[in-house]
């Protein structure tokens, strides 16, 4: 009969070590990510009086708030306010070229530092005999792994390396004078290299800056007292800028402004992966709790025998028990090996010291939990445990069966719209579907200078379809915002549009149509233009003690007009409703080197376009075409020749900027690194909901056999008085997809009020509209049916003779 195969020890302990160890799994994985996420930074010892000192500024219609601070006045904060110890700043400087030996590469992780870093954070020092470091100019302290890499060890004080500033034309030469441990993973960033700040005094406008508070401050009432000293001191008539002091541990989890030193977490997600994991687990242990009862109930006639013999409820725990503890163990080990996989999904490690001891206790609890879970239908036992109770309980099965399947209907939900978020965001940026546009990006100062040598290099190639440039690279932050004039606009003064610099052709080769006027800029300006422009704006104020000179560079700049392309939002700014009454209209950009962005006039309006990421709103944009600014490089290439394209890049790159290491990656990749958590927690989410559905049929399995089983009799006499095999069929599918339809209604408000809470992290998100929810209802009822169909069928269609002389 069908139900024998219930019965058998190998599909019993099949099925459980199945649903056990991927449920272990993921909390395992879970835990780990979660203790990982939340120490992030705590290893300093200090981390408690650690804060981040950042300043958010609003401008009438622009609100800033970037991680970095500009200017020195942090320094000054520090001499006024007791209360603050120490201050540390640290320069990027962006993606420099290092040069170690023969060896050349580009580090995003190079910075500039006072002495006093050393002091601030926790740096452990394995080479050097200073007491004092970055005291003395011209000094560098390495990492290990780089040391190692590049060296060969970490005996390596007193050696020199080159370290080329992304803007800057010339290297400069350090002496390490120190080793220093690697930053650990649960670290908010991760310097390779730590230079002395005094070498970049033209380089420290803008720095990440940290502040040691001395015991017991407030830095609540700090920033209140520095607030209202600024407020009192700004005579300006511009709104005054807000300090904020944020604490160290909190930046990870809890920080998402621009320009962040290096990607954060997000505390949404983090709950949201804890939430999946719960899910798993919660259907794990009721299917284990359903399988132990329904085999207990298979068993029962054989238990009530031992007991009449005079085996005692003692006895037979501890078969209970050693079953149990067999199983855990078995699921322990294979669930150990399967987080081994699940956490490279979140970039963790999970085989490391610290994590050691997470992954006993939570194998311990799990061993527990389970030997008390296996005892559960023993100790309910009573010797007048009659089979008619038996069945009049089947009911109960249904609890948790209904539990089951709203949890993973959830899951199902929640993973079908964290992925359509994603392929929003990503569908939404121009030309991210296109295989054969790669990116040149945060190209050093020289390399810019020669975009005109090598974009007409690259066009004589056959192979290659385009080239162009742009200040940011695609998924970037767009932050520049400068004050503007405009004609037939009435208070311009507190109003800011942000500046995106690009190649003349920049909207054509990307495929954005303007909804009024053109995508044509016109000619660039040549660099040697822009370098006028920009000498004379900044000897404006010398033009009594220059006046040859300022006449020579006025002789080259000439009257030049520029050309403005606005985007829709900057038309919201203007307070313009038809874009063609943008066309023609003057505009000047009040930008602090005035003859660079001259006096012009808008010649087109473009949509929204969605170049930088989707986090924040769109902010109002002038595109102008200018050259200095363009350190990203767009190319795209004939379809199917990938590799001469690529060829003739890296052949030109290399003929123009031998000093520079050539680098690239395909525009997607450049879009997708923008929403790096987003992509790893679809990845995680989806393996959840995949593993909390095939539990659930697991479990829905195992109910069937039983229901099938139970009702066996039921189905002979049926069959007997006439009824069709559909008939049967349909009576015992129903059974089950009626509780499944009951457990999406019940479903349905959760996944939507936790999803609509997921999706504020983003200023441009799907709506979540009722065809989603049904889509993932038909499935889940689609997969219900396919599960129980079969042993439906096979019981419709047994021999009535037979099941009735078997009961």
């Amino acid at each position: 009969m069908i139900f024998r195969k219930l019965k058998s020890q190998w599909l019993w302990f099949s099925i459980n070590i199945l649903g056990l160890s991927v449920a272990l799994a993921s909390v395992i994985t879970i835990v780990v990510f979660t203790v990982n996420e939340l120490s992030f930074d705590k290893f300093h010892s200090k981390a408690g009086r650690i804060y981040r000192i950042t300043l958010e500024s609003n401008n009438g219609n622009t609100s800033m708030h970037p991680a970095r601070v500009a200017g020195n006045w942090v320094v000054e904060l520090q001499k006024e306010y007791p209360a603050i110890e120490k201050v540390a700043r640290l320069v990027p400087f962006r993606k420099s070229v290092v040069k170690i030996q023969e060896n050349k590469f580009y580090s995003s992780q190079a910075f500039s530092t006072d002495s006093s870093f050393f002091d601030v954070f926790d740096i452990d020092v394995i080479v050097g005999k200073s007491s004092k470091y970055l005291v003395q100019p011209g000094n560098v302290l390495v990492c290990r792994s780089l040391a190692e890499k590049y060296f060969g060890s970490v005996d390596v004080v007193g050696k020199t390396i080159n370290i080329l500033n992304q803007q800057e034309s010339k290297p400069l030469l350090f002496t390490i004078e120190g080793v220093y441990e690697d930053f650990p993973s649960n670290s908010h960033f991760h310097p390779e290299l730590l230079s002395s700040l005094t070498e970049f005094d033209k380089q420290t406008s803008w720095a990440y800056t940290y502040s040691l508070m001395r015991e017991g401050i407030n830095t609540d009432e700090l920033s209140e007292t520095i607030q209202q000293k600024w407020e009192e001191e700004n005579k300006s008539g511009n709104p005054t800028s807000i300090i904020h002091f944020q604490k160290l541990t909190d930046i990870h989890l809890y920080s998402s402004k621009t320009r962040e030193i290096e990607s954060n977490g997000s505390i949404r997600s983090l709950i949201m992966l804890i939430s999946g994991a719960v899910i798993i687990l919660f259907i794990a242990l009721i299917n284990f709790i359903n399988l132990c009862r329904v085999r207990f109930i298979a068993e029962f006639k054989k238990t009530i025998v031992k007991m009449v013999n005079g085996a005692s409820k003692f006895s037979l725990a501890k078969e209970y028990l050693t079953e149990s503890f067999l199983l855990s163990i078995v699921s322990v080990f294979l669930a150990i090996f399967l987080a081994s996989r699940l956490t490279k999904l979140l970039h963790v490690t999970l085989i490391q010291p610290s994590n050691i001891y997470l992954i006993v206790l939570a194998s311990l609890g799990f061993v527990i939990v389970i030997s008390i879970l296996a005892l559960y239908p023993l100790l309910s036992l009573k010797l007048t445990y009659s089979v008619k109770v038996k069945n009049s309980q089947a009911r109960l099965y249904t609890v948790p069966l209904l539990i089951q399947f709203t949890l993973s209907i959830i899951a199902l939900i929640s993973t079908f719209i964290l992925s359509r978020q994603v392929n929003f965001l990503n569908a939404k940026h121009p030309s991210s579907d296109r295989s054969n546009m790669i990116v040149l990006s945060g190209n050093p100062w020289e390399a810019v200078q020669r975009y005109d040598l090598l974009k007409e290099e690259l066009l004589k190639n056959p192979s290659i379809e385009n080239v162009s440039g742009a200040m940011e690279e695609p998924g970037g932050d767009i932050l520049d915002a400068v004050p503007f004039e405009m004609e037939g606009m009435d208070n311009q003064g507190n109003k800011f549009i942000n500046i995106f610099t690009a190649d003349s052709n920049f909207f054509s080769f990307m495929g954005i149509r303007p909804i009024a006027g053109t995508v044509h800029l016109g000619n660039m300006p040549s660099q040697q233009w822009e370098k006028a422009a920009t000498d004379l704006s900044m000897l404006e104020n010398f033009r009594s003690q220059m006046p040859q000179e300022i006449k020579r560079l006025e002789d080259i700049v000439g009257g030049f007009r520029d050309k403005y392309i606005v985007n829709r939002s900057a038309l919201k700014l203007f307070g313009i409703t038809n874009p063609n009454d943008a066309i023609g209209k003057r505009f000047r950009l009040k930008f602090h080197l005035p003859y660079l962005f001259p006096e012009g006039e808008i010649v087109g309006v473009v949509p929204d376009f969605h170049y930088t990421n989707l986090h924040n709103e769109e902010k109002p944009l002038a595109i102008a075409s200018r050259k200095s600014f363009n350190y990203c490089f767009l190319v795209t290439f004939e379809p199917n020749q990938f590799d001469k394209a690529i060829a003739a890049v890296e052949q030109n790159w290399i003929k123009l900027n031998p000093d520079y290491p050539f680098q690239y990656k395909f525009i997607g990749e450049s879009y997708r690194s923008a929403y790096t958590n987003e992509y790893s927690q679809r990845n995680l989410l989806s393996v959840f909901a995949l593993i909390s559905v095939i539990l659930s049929l697991l479990g829905m399995y195992a109910m069937a056999l039983f229901n099938m089983q139970r009702r066996v009799k039921e189905i002979g006499i049926r069959k007997v008085n006439g009824a069709k095999t559909e008939e049967i069929i349909y009576m015992l599918v129903l059974d089950f997809v009626k509780w499944v339809a009951l457990a999406f209604v019940i479903a349905i408000p959760f996944a939507y009020f936790s999803m609509e809470k997921w999706l504020q992290n983003f200023a441009y998100k799907i709506s979540l509209s009722w065809w989603i929810f049904a889509v993932v209802g038909i499935i889940a009822i689609a997969v219900a049916i396919i599960t129980v169909i079969w042993q439906s069928w096979r019981a419709a269609t047994c021999n009535p003779v037979e099941t009735l002389r078997y009961e």
